[in-house]
């Protein structure tokens, strides 16, 4: 669907949009920029006519703004849930040439993480947060004292989020913010990797 964007062009695809359940419709490749640009121009034009005190103008605006955000993020949220289904069911094909610049590094994105998400799961690499509330397994802190032989080669971690029933070595423990922990190299890079902790260099 091509065509200016504005509240009424927005109406317009997001009714395609929920029509088709697979497919993506055809955008301009600036698609999410000239949404983007539109909204801003409504919202300098609030200003403007709140200057004047043009109040009428200003509801007018104000509500065209409030329709085309919701219009503009259920389409995302559609285009989105679209990528998502054909990359599960393997129907790229579903997607080809209609997506924008944006969605493209999206999936190639999400190809990756499933792959490096697949191979961690194969290597027993993933960290499980508990989701029952089961009683607390109290975590050794280790500042100024030595870990026991866990692996063949320990690191040392500085958390900087609190973690939760996390399972490390078929064993659930927490971690809280500002711990400093000894671990095996496979978990703290796997903390690391989702930014929840840092290795202290030369510790």
């Amino acid at each position: 669907m091509k065509g200016e964007v504005n509240e009424s062009y927005l109406n317009g695809l997001l009714r395609l949009e929920v029509k088709n359940d697979y497919s993506l419709e055809q955008v301009s490749h600036q698609f999410y920029k000239e949404a983007r640009n539109y909204l801003e121009s409504i919202k300098e034009k609030i200003e403007t006519e709140t200057v004047k005190k043009n109040s009428r103008q200003v509801g007018k605006l104000t509500n065209e703004l409030e329709a085309s955000e919701k219009y503009l993020n259920k389409i995302i949220e559609l285009r989105v849930s679209k990528i998502l289904k054909a990359k599960a069911n393997n129907e790229r094909e579903e997607l080809e040439g209609k997506m924008t610049p944006e969605e493209q590094i999206f999936l190639e994105n999400l190809s990756k993480s499933v792959h490096e998400f697949s191979t961690q799961l194969e290597l027993g690499e993933v960290i499980i947060p508990s989701s029952e509330n089961t009683s607390e397994v109290e975590e050794e802190r280790v500042e100024g004292s030595e870990p026991e032989e866990v692996d063949s080669k320990n690191v040392v971690v500085y958390i900087l989020e609190e973690i939760k029933g996390i399972s490390v070595m078929g064993k659930p423990i927490n971690l809280r913010k500002e711990d400093i922990v000894t671990l095996p190299s496979k978990y703290a890079s796997i903390i690391v990797k989702q930014g929840l902790g840092k290795i202290l260099e030369g510790k």
